[in-house]
C-alpha cells in the first residue's frame, strides 16, 4: 500500500506542476496558522487531556476553472501540549489537501458552494515524560463533503465553512515498545499506513468548521477562525481539537 501510495502522491504533485501555467485564473494563498491544541490519547497518555499551542504554515493553490474552484493547500505545524508538568510534542503535517466547489447559489452578494476534500492528514507525538522516545501516529486518508457559504458587501466578505468526514482511511498507534528508540521512515510512513483501517462514522470523525473575515476584497490580506476536530473511536480512543487564528495573504 506505500509504494502505491506514494506513486499517487508523485503522480499527484506531476499534475500540479504542469497544471499550473495551463489556466490564467491561478492563484497563491500563505497561511500562518496560530493555534491552540487539546488532545487526549487514550491508555498513551493515561486518559489525560494535554493542553498547549501550534503553530502551521499552509501554502495554497487555487485555480478557477468556468465556475469551479480547485485548492491544494498542504501544511506544516509544530506544537507543544503540557499535562501536570509533562510535555508533548506533535509535528502536524498534510502533503495532499485537495478540495474541489463549485456555487449552486449566487444572487445580491450571498454565494453558496458544495464541494469535496480529499486529505492525507498525519500528527506525529513524542510524549518526552511518560514514554521516552517512541514515536506516536494518527493518520488518515479520506474523503469529506464540503459547503460554504459567503456574504460580499461593497468591498467587504465574510464567509462560514463546513466539512465532515464521510469515508476513509485511518491508523493510531497503540502502545509502544519501552526498547525501541528509532526515527526511521518505518516510523513516519511504513507503519502509519500498514496499520490503515477503513471506515465511515463508526470508526472516526473529522470535522473542520471555519469563519472568515476580508477587510477589503482589493487588498491581499484575510483573517479567519478554524474549529477543527479529529477523533479515533477504535482501539485505544483518540481526539484531537485544534482552536486555529489564521492570518491568510493572497497573491
Amino acid at each position: 500500500m506505500v509504494k502505491r501510495y506514494s506513486k499517487c502522491v508523485f503522480v499527484f504533485l506531476w499534475l500540479i506542476m504542469i497544471m499550473n501555467p495551463i489556466y490564467s485564473q491561478v492563484k497563491h494563498t500563505h497561511d500562518i496558522v496560530f493555534g491552540n491544541l487539546q488532545l487526549k490519547d487514550g491508555d498513551n497518555n493515561l486518559g489525560m487531556v494535554f493542553n498547549g499551542f501550534q503553530l502551521e504554515y499552509r501554502f495554497g493553490i487555487q485555480w478557477k476553472i468556468n465556475e469551479h474552484e480547485l485548492v491544494y493547500q498542504p501544511k506544516l505545524g509544530v506544537g507543544i501540549t503540557f499535562n501536570r508538568g509533562m510535555l508533548s510534542a506533535h509535528v502536524p503535517v498534510a502533503p495532499i489537501n485537495i478540495t474541489w466547489k463549485t456555487p449552486i447559489h449566487e444572487q445580491n452578494g450571498h454565494t453558496i458552494k458544495v464541494g469535496a476534500n480529499f486529505m492525507s492528514d498525519y500528527n506525529y507525538i513524542l510524549y518526552t515524560e511518560m514514554h521516552d522516545g517512541p514515536i506516536f501516529w494518527t493518520a488518515e486518508i479520506g474523503l469529506a463533503p464540503v459547503i460554504c457559504y459567503d456574504y460580499q458587501w461593497n468591498k467587504k466578505r465574510i464567509g462560514f465553512g463546513l466539512q465532515n468526514s464521510l469515508l476513509g482511511f485511518t491508523s493510531h498507534k497503540q502502545g509502544s515498545d519501552p526498547y525501541k528508540f528509532l526515527f526511521t521512515w518505518k516510523d513516519f510512513v511504513v507503519d502509519p499506513h500498514k496499520e490503515m483501517r477503513f471506515g465511515s462514522f463508526n470508526n472516526y470523525n473529522h470535522t473542520t468548521v471555519y469563519v472568515a473575515y476580508v477587510p477589503d476584497i482589493s487588498k491581499k490580506h484575510s483573517f479567519m477562525y478554524e474549529f477543527d476536530y479529529f477523533g479515533i473511536f477504535n482501539g485505544h480512543k483518540y481526539s484531537r481539537i485544534n482552536h486555529n487564528l489564521i492570518w491568510r495573504i493572497s497573491l
